[in-house]
């Protein structure tokens, strides 16, 4: 059985290897009604956590000492929760890596780890510890000698080799989107995550908790952008001030920092273009050379014609000018649906948010910098087995039509269920139903 505090010292898992198709996830425990948690032997609702949990404080932290995380009750034997702290609340969430042992209902459940980029990165990029914490090697230093702050870096510098022994920005943006567990989606209670920026920036202030890079502690690198709060604007502006005020030049070495938020607009500038972001009054300068890399390497999330309830997230590395302002060195730019679920494609923001509509539970899974990996688009976790969602949008390419036909005879090929959507016509019956046993044109 499964320790917490009384396992032996924490070690590191490192992320190398992986398989160039997606491979089905085992079935996890039989779920049982509702999510509870224990706690320092406690039972808890995790809804009643969520919904108050001043009310819980002293059990979660006796929980903390005692044990050094929280348990899932949704199956035995009994799934770890990793116990987070950020801005004077307590957080549970799932275990790096656990989702696939919860049970199908649970609100910890995720069989879609097995479609990811993320374990195609070389040893060193990414060192997950069993505590929860986690070393990232990033492409880009947040820390550079005085004579190399200038040199321009862009939106993917290194190239895909580099990438894939070092972590761009790209893929820190889609580590921390896992971390925060915004990758997945269930209407099942407990209620879904509040909307809008408001229900994502917290779980990402959370995330950024125990993840260090180059020796320093993301959660003091990266600003997340608070939600903006009407009745008090300036709440947030000190913790902001004191993120800049460690930005620039400190013994011979100029520190930069990590910025996460949702754009508003973009503005041309004389030099470039100006980045406003939401719930956020300091804008960003991007030079004309870094934002044209960003449409190259980002064209659906760079669109003039955004669709229509989409985010566009971007996570810069920004450094502070002799003016005061902030210059982005390099960024990374994401599309989501309305939820913030991650999207490739105007068209998978379309079925995103129609599975969201259709009450399904699902993930996306995420490229990382693993740019040859073969993924499905979305993957539905409420049947069993998981069912895959292909978008088809690009038909008039024969390269594309080609992948579409590896991944058809490989679903074909492995039994797994498959829902298709030809983007130039109607979106397919996308209720639950009792699963088929696999195959194009499948139901879930």
């Amino acid at each position: 059985m499964r320790h917490g505090r009384g396992r032996p010292p924490a070690t590191r898992t490192r992320r190398g290897g992986g398989r160039a198709h997606p491979a089905r996830a085992a079935h996890p425990g039989r779920a049982t009604p509702g999510t509870r948690v224990r706690l320092a032997g406690r039972e808890v609702a995790l809804w009643q956590l969520r919904r108050t949990p001043g009310a819980y404080r002293a059990l979660v932290e006796q929980a903390k000492v005692t044990d050094g995380c929280g348990w899932c009750l949704c199956t035995a034997p009994a799934p770890r929760l990793v116990i987070r702290h950020r801005a004077g609340v307590y957080y549970l969430a799932c275990w790096p890596g656990g989702g696939a042992e919860h049970a199908e209902r649970c609100e910890f459940h995720n069989d879609g780890a097995a479609w990811s980029g993320r374990s195609h990165y070389h040893d060193g990029a990414l060192d997950e510890a069993d505590d929860g914490s986690a070393t990232v090697a990033l492409a880009v230093p947040l820390r550079v000698r005085t004579e190399a702050a200038d040199t321009p870096t862009g939106a993917t510098p290194g190239g895909a080799a580099a990438a894939r022994s070092r972590m761009s920005l790209l893929g820190l943006l889609h580590y921390l989107w896992e971390r925060a567990e915004l990758t997945t989606w269930s209407a099942a209670p407990p209620s879904p995550r509040p909307p809008g920026w408001a229900g994502c920036s917290p779980r990402l202030q959370a995330a950024t908790a125990g993840v260090s890079t180059s020796g320093l502690e993301l959660g003091e690198s990266c600003f997340v952008i608070p939600p903006f709060d009407p009745a008090a604007p300036d709440r947030h502006q000190a913790a902001f001030e004191q993120f800049t005020a460690r930005l620039g030049e400190h013994d011979g070495a100029v520190r930069r920092g990590l910025l996460l938020g949702a754009v508003r607009s973009w503005t041309p500038t004389r030099y470039g273009q100006r980045c406003d972001l939401r719930h956020h009054r300091t804008p960003l300068y991007f030079s004309s050379a870094l934002h044209a890399r960003l449409q190259r390497a980002a064209p659906a999330a760079m669109a003039e014609q955004l669709p229509a309830g989409s985010e566009q997230i971007v996570l810069t590395l920004v450094s502070r000018s002799e003016r005061g302002n902030l210059s982005a060195v390099a960024a990374a730019v994401m599309l989501t649906n309305s939820g913030f679920v991650p999207a490739d494609s105007s068209h998978e923001v379309v079925m995103a948010d129609a599975l969201t509509a259709a009450g399904r539970r699902f993930t996306k899974p995420l490229r990382y910098d693993a740019e040859a990996v073969t993924l499905p688009d979305f993957v539905l976790t409420d049947t069993d087995p998981a069912t895959v969602v292909e978008v088809w949008g690009m038909l008039g390419r024969e390269d594309y039509l080609a992948r579409k036909q590896d991944k058809i005879t490989y679903y074909r090929g492995e039994g797994t269920p498959l829902i298709e959507w030809d983007s130039r016509g109607p979106l397919p019956d996308l209720g639950r139903h009792q699963p088929l046993a696999g195959g194009p044109g499948g139901g879930a």
